[in-house]
């Protein structure tokens, strides 16, 4: 068993919260990890830094990993991209509800609302971020989105939601429940197959 794996079985933290203590966190060693991943321009470049890789293997997401292909290797090389923003883990935090609307809008023009409960993420910015498909579109989305939020985001949620942003179901989910929780208009309702 390597180091690496000995370490994440005794470890209290998913994965993902782990590798950002040890790589992003206050406390982390290398404090220039976290400089070169936002540098980072794709998930190529994201290869050159051995953090990134470490974080491939701790998701299992390796190409030498039984049923993984390149995708997930590449989407979390761009992961390590993403939570190299973060500055503090908020964990428990919803991303949406931070960076949303304080009250529910209702069809209020936007200048008509109180300064005090507009959403830190302009509603355009937003609706961009719901149709980002992929690639370097949805990386840019995340980390702007980090950085409007100074830097404090949920770790774990990041991880999830940025991993399954594409996938041809959940994608949807997430978006759908993004949408609800930015407008501070509750939950949606689950998905049936009738009304």
């Amino acid at each position: 068993m390597t180091q690496t794996n000995e370490q994440d079985e005794k470890s209290p933290y998913p994965p993902e919260v782990e590798w950002w203590h040890r790589f992003c966190g206050p406390a982390a060693v290398d404090r220039g990890v976290r400089a070169r991943l936002r540098r980072a321009r794709n998930a190529q470049e994201a290869l050159g830094e051995p953090a990134a890789i470490v974080l491939v293997r701790m998701l299992r997401a390796a190409p030498s990993d039984a049923v993984h292909d390149d995708e997930r290797t590449h989407r979390a090389l761009d992961l390590a991209r993403v939570l190299a923003c973060v500055r503090e883990d908020a964990a428990g935090t919803r991303l949406m509800r931070e960076a949303g609307w304080a009250s529910f809008p209702g069809d209020r023009a936007f200048a008509e609302v109180p300064v005090a409960d507009r959403p830190r993420l302009s509603p355009q910015r937003f609706r961009r971020l719901l149709v980002a498909t992929g690639g370097e579109e949805v990386v840019r989305a995340f980390t702007r989105l980090i950085e409007l939020l100074d830097g404090r985001a949920s770790v774990t949620q990041l991880r999830w939601d940025f991993l399954l942003w594409t996938h041809p179901e959940r994608g949807d989910e997430i978006r759908r429940r993004w949408a609800f929780e930015y407008f501070h208009a509750g939950a949606p309702a689950k998905t049936t197959t009738s009304f």
